[in-house]
């Protein structure tokens, strides 16, 4: 029999593997990645991207295969579109996109039921067969059945149908020998970006510099060597289930503050294109400068809201969070003026040393050119809201008469403006109030209160509203 000692599982494949690749490379042509005389990616928001590629290919007359390799492990097949240039007149009959990747498990199993060798360490071999590996393999030796067996795994040559990587195989068939080139483009998963800025504020908060980066992440199971990268902004249309996409592509920042990205109109979209060849390698993220725009106005923004359920006579917080907000014009008088994609904006401030930190961060839409960003950071540390409801009748029962009084009180050493926002529903009106009012729409009633500094504003109102 055999000593049980520390697994040792290596592969060894005979040489009779490499006489019958030789053999049959008559009738297989291999495209690799490296053979690539051009590279185009296009990505999306949303996991997806457009490849297209160019392959220089010698290939035979008649009928052959042909494989294209280094192809990503989420590619779409169905999506797959190709031309060949040259004069083979070369025809496509069938695809097959083969992705059961070789591994020392794949292997084994499809040697379950068969013989198999053991080498020792002295040189003796040990032979058994394969029972199962649903939990990890189980073999017959010398009428035993066992689970570790000491030396090396030896089989007599590769199992068919796995790949080292994932493969496009094609049936093909040209009308004469010669050379081509492949032109290739498909869409794939595991491919997507966004935008990141920093709104970088002066020392007042009155003015700013805005960066933006795009960070762009490949998990597609395949590298991109030297290939120009392009960007679409927005969210496509996908129909689950299978291959078809329509456009519906939305906004992308124009470049100009930023020339090393070159933008352009496409239809009725924008794209962005790196002027330079870039690499993604599997399993990475890779940051291009998209703007750099400085000197904006910003404004600042304090603001106490309500709910509409305080209207018909639902408890109301005596204590609010008196929330912070920035917000900006996208315009070319503010030093801006382009479409921004959507992304995560971080807002920083400066100590009294001139030292960065961080005040808050928010969220964007794609916004276009002459809109206003806004951006809520956080809660006022030195302002503080009290609400208190002083009267409440139901007049009716559709009639709901309320009337609050509201106590701000400043604590920082500048006088402010603090904006109540209440959310009324309904069929509202202002039957008194001490400080003016605004209709914002139909359900919203604006008061803008300013409250001196280490000082107390008091907003009393009272508001009917039929629901």
């Amino acid at each position: 029999m055999f000593a049980c000692k520390p697994l040792r599982i290596f592969l060894i494949v005979a040489c009779a593997v490499a006489a019958s690749a030789v053999a049959g490379a008559a009738d297989t042509v291999t495209s690799a990645p490296e053979q690539r005389a051009t590279l185009e990616l296009t990505v999306y928001n949303q996991d997806l991207a457009l490849v297209r590629e160019v392959r220089g290919a010698s290939l035979p007359a008649g009928e052959f295969a042909l494989e294209i390799q280094g192809v990503p492990e989420r590619i779409q097949p169905a999506t797959l579109l190709v031309e060949a240039k040259g004069r083979t007149g070369l025809v496509i009959l069938e695809q097959n996109y083969e992705f059961d990747l070789m591994s020392k498990e794949k292997i084994l199993e499809k040697y379950v039921g068969r013989e198999i060798a053991w080498i020792q360490e002295n040189g003796e071999r040990t032979t058994g067969r394969l029972l199962g590996m649903t939990a990890g393999p189980v073999y017959e030796v010398g009428g035993e059945v066992v689970f570790e067996v000491p030396g090396r795994i030896a089989l007599p040559q590769l199992p068919e149908n796995l790949r080292a990587r994932p493969t496009l195989v094609w049936r093909a068939r040209t009308e004469r020998a010669g050379e081509a080139d492949l032109d290739v483009s498909y869409l794939t998963g595991g491919l997507a970006w966004n935008a990141d800025y920093v709104l970088q504020l002066d020392p007042a908060g009155k003015q700013a510099d805005l960066k933006g980066w795009v960070t762009v992440e490949n998990r597609s199971g395949a590298g991109f060597a030297n290939a120009t990268l392009q960007l679409v902004a927005g969210e496509i249309n996908q129909v689950r289930g299978g291959e078809t996409m329509v456009d519906e592509i939305r906004y992308m920042a124009k470049a100009e503050a930023a020339p090393q990205v070159v933008e352009e109109t496409l239809y009725d979209y924008h794209l962005y294109t790196v002027p330079w060849a870039t690499t993604l390698p599997d399993n990475s993220s890779k940051q291009v400068s998209l703007l750099d725009a400085s000197g904006l106005a910003v404004e600042r923004h304090y603001t106490v809201r309500g709910g509409s359920h305080y209207f018909r006579g639902g408890q109301a917080d005596d204590r609010q969070d008196v929330a912070v907000s920035y917000s900006f014009e996208n315009s070319e008088r503010n030093r801006l003026g382009m479409p921004l994609p959507a992304g995560t904006m971080r807002v920083y401030g400066q100590s009294q040393a001139g030292k960065r930190q961080l005040l808050g961060e928010d969220r964007i839409r794609h916004t276009p050119k002459d809109e206003t960003i806004e951006l809520d950071v956080g809660k006022a540390f030195d302002l503080v809201a009290e609400r208190v409801r002083k009267d409440y009748r139901r007049v009716s029962d559709r009639v709901h008469r309320n009337t609050w009084e509201i106590t701000l009180r400043n604590h920082k050493d500048e006088d402010v403006t603090i904006d109540v926002r209440e959310q009324v529903g309904g069929d509202w009106e202002v039957l008194q109030s001490s400080v003016p009012h605004e209709k914002v729409s139909a359900q919203e009633i604006l008061f803008r209160v300013p409250v001196q500094r280490d000082g107390e504003t008091v907003l009393t109102y009272t508001v009917e509203v039929t629901y």
